[in-house]
């Protein structure tokens, strides 16, 4: 069996350097892993971020406040002709749209066939 590429050999200062420096860039490499991970939990309970978090939850409640608010003054300053305005607007709008589409319709098939639809 040929064991000769085990043979030890002379190290040149090249491989010595290349050895120092993988070494010095492992070390820096672990500095930066640790730092982050310690970075990482410091940042989650720093007062800053615990401030972030019950400003958060102040303007979630204050946001179903309004919306309470609002629900309030619609249930009673909203009366029953302000509604009923309200729903012949929509009426007269979807019978609008209904007579421009049928327009429209009508156009299309007279400009498709050459012929007025019956």
């Amino acid at each position: 069996m040929d064991t000769s590429f085990l043979a030890t050999g002379p190290i040149a200062w090249v491989q010595v350097f290349a050895l120092a420096i993988f070494l010095v860039s492992l070390g820096k490499l672990a500095d930066w892993v640790v730092g982050k991970v310690k970075g990482g939990t410091a940042a989650a309970v720093s007062p800053l971020t615990i401030d972030m978090a019950a400003v958060k939850i102040q303007v979630a409640a204050q946001n179903e406040a309004l919306h309470n608010f609002k629900v309030e003054v619609a249930r009673t300053y909203v009366t029953g002709d302000v509604i009923t305005r309200m729903e012949r607007r929509i009426d007269d709008l979807v019978t609008s749209m209904r007579e421009e589409m049928a327009a429209t319709r009508r156009e299309m098939l007279q400009a498709i066939t050459g012929r007025r639809p019956d």
